[in-house]
């Protein structure tokens, strides 16, 4: 997608294409924000757009994201953040902004609303600044609900995940909410690299959750409900992988050990992409125990393998599994409950290749970042 100009020649008129160009604005450390911008690229068959990428927050940039830049040949920076208040992040945030010369601004997340709003005050080439809003609604403090008021104000577009999340957010913020600006598009993923492998190794269950070690998710319940499950006596013996790292590895890493279940749970740290869909394919069962979500792209990765889902009945879960046709939703913080779904899951394992033959449809259905893509580029050019 571009425009096109003359450009003069020595003896004649050369026509040419200048494409639009959107500055993607992101996390650095592992989360969905890599996974929909690197997906939207992906998506981008025909090279519409030129892309840039700003990588920022508290963690180093993920090497898998430096790789991906390099084979879809986009330009990067980061900028670190100290923790707590710093200042000279977010003018940092702004210089690099208005330094991109990019058509659109694509924030994933608010929190550079402000300098990104500067930038384009400052600058002739912004035309729109895009915020997707991914933060659960009943999750959000009341620094983060300032936050979305801002973007409403200074945005040029809002995005959210769902009907549901977008209907939460008007209920709360009421006047501030401006329909005009606001459009609803699901996340999307390759679903060429996510879908089904047949498991290699059938020497064991194993079990399995990929997420950022942090307080939001409910790994302490998982953790309780395997070494429930460990007391049991099955056929193979149980495994439990957690892909992922963050702030809580070292309490969960200490709850496991109290537990007496560190001889088969396994702390894997940040996995790339690839390594994600070997990963989900080794396991027997996913689990995404978590205090809410908006969508989930870990749970999505997880149904494009065609695997029977495990997870948290909250908000932005349980819009997207549909309880014992499509997986299995359990009360969020029992261990109790988990367990015994998880072990007939173990015992009855046509259930689980009933619902991870579903899953994978819905993902089919669902899923697709050519359909995301499409709906952005609509977002962008309307």
């Amino acid at each position: 997608m571009g425009v096109m100009v003359w450009r003069p020649g020595v003896k004649n008129r050369k026509k040419i294409e200048i494409k639009m160009k959107i500055l993607h604005v992101l996390y650095s450390g592992l989360g969905g924000h890599g996974n929909v911008f690197f997906s939207m690229v992906s998506a981008d068959k025909k090279k519409e757009f030129e892309y840039e990428a700003l990588f920022n927050g508290v963690e180093d940039v993920r090497e898998e994201y430096k790789e991906k830049c390099t084979k879809y040949n986009i330009a990067w920076d980061v900028i670190k953040k100290k923790p707590g208040l710093d200042i000279s992040y977010y003018i940092q945030l702004y210089k690099k902004i208005k330094s991109s010369k990019a058509d659109y601004i694509f924030l994933h997340g608010g929190n550079a609303i402000i300098p990104a709003r500067l930038a384009k005050l400052f600058s002739n080439s912004i035309r729109i600044i895009l915020v997707r809003e991914t933060q659960a609604n009943h999750l959000k403090t009341k620094a983060d609900w300032i936050r979305l008021s801002l973007c409403m104000m200074f945005a040029g577009k809002m995005v959210y995940l769902s009907d549901e999340y977008k209907s939460q957010v008007k209920n709360t913020l009421k006047w501030l909410f401006s329909t005009k600006y606001t459009l609803v598009i699901p996340n999307g993923i390759d679903l060429d690299i996510f879908n089904p492998a047949a498991k290699k190794d059938n020497s064991s269950i194993v079990l399995g959750m990929q997420s950022r070690l942090i307080d939001i998710k409910d790994h302490i319940t998982l953790l309780k409900a395997f070494a429930l499950l460990n007391s049991k006596a099955f056929n193979l013996p149980l495994k439990l992988y957690l892909a992922g790292d963050g702030a809580c590895k070292d309490e969960l890493i200490n709850t496991a050990e109290r537990l007496g279940i560190t001889n088969n749970t396994y702390f894997l740290g940040m996995i790339d992409e690839k390594e994600v869909v070997n990963f989900l394919n080794s396991l027997d069962i996913y689990i995404h125990a978590s205090l809410g979500e908006t969508m989930s792209t870990a749970i999505m990765q997880a149904m494009a393998c065609g695997k029977p889902v495990v997870a948290s009945d909250v908000a932005g879960i349980n819009n997207m599994i549909e309880n014992n046709v499509n997986g299995l939703l359990v009360p969020v913080k029992n261990e109790i409950k988990l367990a015994a779904v998880l072990e007939e899951l173990i015992i009855n394992l046509d259930e689980g290749e009933r619902l991870g033959k579903a899953a994978l449809l819905f993902a089919e259905n669902n899923f697709s970042n050519l359909t995301m893509f499409e709906r952005y580029k609509q977002a962008f050019l309307s």
